[in-house]
């Protein structure tokens, strides 16, 4: 059998093979557009930065969409789930890579004081502010929402392999083609739209070493602390992907949605508790979900049987 199909074949990429190339092409030229995001040194001579992302992003997604000539049907078992799997290997690093672009793309200018303001507007007074100062003194609920925090990486990992392990691979494909349509527009949104949270706009209110807690307190504050986060920060992704994750688990393993609906309160609640989020960016994130995730539903099926002829 040859790798790619023959020319008589429909070529047909999966769904989130198509998000997952949209995405990549589309930071490649993000990064072509602004390639002053730090410089690579060869030898005595120094490269834009920019110039070899867009390199490395634009073979990831020819390399996507070759995956479509490729039929993965008969293959081992661990190749399939790399298939099925592989963009989840890239939402972090281009998280922080829209981040990065967005400083370059905005020019500096952010959108927080609107959120400021909007905040106190509705709530009369700073929610991301006022919460954990009301209970921050308590180690117990520090690790709650530390905790919490730390759990959305697993719930978005782990989630959609739950259907794939128990034997249902194309409900396992059609949850992360969801993920990668959502993190397609989001993505593309944060780098023009520049939120970069109370924690970044306030003074020392990412000093999270004067929280005092367990495990959890001291791991994912150590996170926070090292990752960058200053620009992603309307519609939270938290809260978006936390929902999509319980509607999934509705679908796909019943006895585990009251686990992931508290899991998910939690996950809003931290969000603001660690001062990573304006209370409006929950509502955001919120609305973000409701609105992408029956669309790339809804996207998934055509586009996954009907191909592209070659």
């Amino acid at each position: 059998m040859s790798f790619f199909r023959t020319p008589r074949q429909a070529y047909r990429p999966k769904p989130h093979d198509l998000w997952s190339a949209a995405l990549f092409f589309a930071f490649a030229l993000f990064s072509l557009l602004w390639p002053d995001t730090g410089s690579i040194a060869l030898g005595d001579r120094s490269l834009p930065r920019g110039y070899l992302v867009a390199a490395i992003l634009a073979t990831s997604g020819v390399l996507a969409l070759l995956l479509g000539g490729r039929d993965f049907s008969a293959s081992p078992r661990p190749l399939r789930f790399v298939r099925c799997f592989y963009p989840q290997i890239f939402f972090g690093p281009l998280f922080t890579e829209s981040i990065i672009l967005s400083g370059r793309a905005m020019g500096g200018r952010v959108y927080d004081p609107f959120f400021y303001r909007l905040d106190g507007l509705i709530f009369g007074h700073q929610p991301s502010m006022d919460f954990s100062a009301a209970f921050g003194h308590a180690p117990w609920m520090n690790e709650i929402m530390f905790g919490s925090y730390f759990s959305f990486y697993l719930v978005m990992a782990l989630t959609p392999w739950i259907p794939w392990f128990r034997g249902d691979e194309a409900e396992g494909e059609r949850e992360v083609s969801i993920l990668a349509g959502f993190m397609l527009v989001v993505y593309v949104f944060y780098v023009f739209f520049r939120v970069v949270g109370p924690k970044h706009y306030f003074p020392n209110l990412d000093n999270y070493d004067v929280m005092q807690g367990g495990f959890f307190t001291h791991l994912e504050g150590g996170i926070l602390s090292a990752a960058i986060t200053t620009g992603a920060a309307f519609p939270s992704s938290h809260v978006a992907v936390s929902l999509m994750m319980t509607s999934f688990v509705a679908r796909t393993a019943r006895r585990l949605l009251p686990l992931y609906i508290l899991d998910a309160c939690l996950i809003a609640l931290a969000t603001i508790y660690l001062h990573a989020h304006w209370a409006v960016d929950v509502a955001g994130g919120m609305v973000a979900a409701l609105l992408l995730v029956p669309l790339f539903a809804r996207l998934h099926r055509p586009i996954r049987d009907r191909g592209l002829a070659l």
